[in-house]
């Protein structure tokens, strides 16, 4: 192994896709990628594939207050598929999914 394999992930596709992420934890992760030389999509992968490792699903409910608004993100199709593999096993939409995911790596991270 090299020290680019110890030091990067290989390049993988990604696809667009739109997703409905809340607000409240569209804001707290973009306090995380002003802390980490990452972008919001970069982080989003991050989140989906713990969740995909962990299957750690637990249903939260949104603020009454907090709105959601669709942003458009490239996500690594590795993700897209994990992602179809949870929903097809535990009935959550993806939508659900990818917020879920977000909301366990910022819950972790500022407990």
């Amino acid at each position: 192994m090299g020290i680019l394999d110890r030091r990067f992930d290989k390049k993988e596709s990604k696809l667009k896709r739109n997703y409905e992420i809340d607000d409240t934890l569209y804001q707290r992760l973009q306090e995380q990628a002003r802390l980490y030389d990452a972008t919001l999509t970069d982080l989003i992968n991050v989140c989906i594939q713990q969740l995909i490792e962990t299957e750690n699903i637990t249903l939260f409910e949104q603020a009454r207050h907090d709105a959601s608004s669709t942003h458009s993100l490239s996500i690594r199709e590795s993700n897209l598929s994990g992602l179809e593999n949870l929903k097809d096993r535990f009935g959550v939409s993806i939508y659900k999914l990818v917020n879920i995911a977000i909301k366990n790596v910022l819950d972790e991270l500022e407990p």
